[in-house]
């Protein structure tokens, strides 16, 4: 579906905000952004009742900057004035269909910061790291977008700069250790602290962290993914996959008694689901959706 928004590059930020609150749903988004599925599909002779079809299919690639965007605000590092650019810098471990999506669905992540921010313009960098990231997306590319809500002198301006790189999570903070320049007179923990501070989070889409034929790869990831102090974004495909990460996870933060790891259901999840291709469980085919439950770690 390519319906796009007259504000598609010029959103204002004065409006009702589409993510948060009562509202926090796809098809609250989908009126906010001025997205006519009805008039399109009118437009090529297709039913009304084809509605729900039509927004299942806009779910499915919006599912990951919205899920994303839900959780922002929440990711941000504090900013020592509220009239100062906020930057950050988040690092998507085990990326894999997310990075593949074209620009004009990333840059809702952007449509979805001006709802929930302040007229204070703001930098995203997203490293997709991981086996899975196509080798052809080598190049960096920054995508922006204006609030043009028209209350003040100087517009706030967004951008989301998106890297990529095919290679372990291990591999990519080598690379960083080796290009920081650092001296012989600096320990090991200063070193290990500039790792520590480059992302301000990091998210996992559907990591399977408790599935049984992926649990085994994640556990070194996950006590170094931990060990930083940093937010975690997860999501998980199914009620079953996020018990078993659950599981994981709670078993790695049992030092730290405080946390509660609980997923919640995502009202942006992809409404396409499938089969595991990994197999069944307990006899029955399993039926998965792309960031079906959600769970925030700070």
């Amino acid at each position: 579906m390519g319906a796009k928004s007259a504000h598609h590059d010029d959103v204002s930020s004065c409006k009702s905000p589409p993510i948060g609150g009562d509202k926090d749903t796809l098809e609250h988004f989908l009126q906010w952004r001025g997205w006519d599925v009805d008039g399109i599909l009118r437009e090529y002779d297709l039913s009304s009742t084809e509605t729900d079809a039509a927004v299942g299919l806009l779910s499915h690639p919006l599912t990951f900057p919205l899920t994303l965007g839900r959780h922002l605000q929440a990711l941000l590092p504090e900013t020592p004035s509220p009239d100062v650019k906020k930057q950050i810098r988040l690092c998507c471990v085990g990326a894999r269909a997310e990075c593949t999506l074209p620009d004009d669905f990333w840059r809702e992540l952007l449509v979805a910061a001006v709802s929930l921010n302040d007229h204070c313009s703001l930098h995203c960098t997203i490293d997709f790291v991981g086996p899975d990231v196509p080798k052809h997306l080598t190049s960096s590319k920054t995508i922006s977008l204006i609030d043009g809500d028209g209350c003040g002198e100087q517009q706030p301006t967004y951008e989301l700069t998106l890297n990529y790189h095919t290679s372990f999570l291990h591999e990519v903070v080598l690379k960083l250790l080796k290009s920081s320049h650092a001296t012989n007179a600096e320990s090991s923990f200063d070193r290990t602290e500039q790792i520590r501070q480059f992302w301000d989070g990091f998210v996992l889409y559907n990591p399977g962290l408790g599935h049984p034929n992926l649990s085994g790869q994640w556990e070194p990831t996950l006590k170094f993914l931990v060990g930083t102090g940093k937010p975690l974004l997860l999501t998980a495909h199914s009620t079953l996959d996020a018990e078993r990460d659950r599981m994981v996870l709670e078993t790695l933060l049992a030092e730290r008694g405080d946390v509660l790891v609980q997923y919640k259901a995502n009202p942006f999840a992809s409404r396409m689901s499938y089969a595991d291709p990994f197999g069944t469980e307990g006899g029955e085919v399993h039926i998965v959706r792309p960031n079906h439950s959600v769970l925030f770690l700070q």
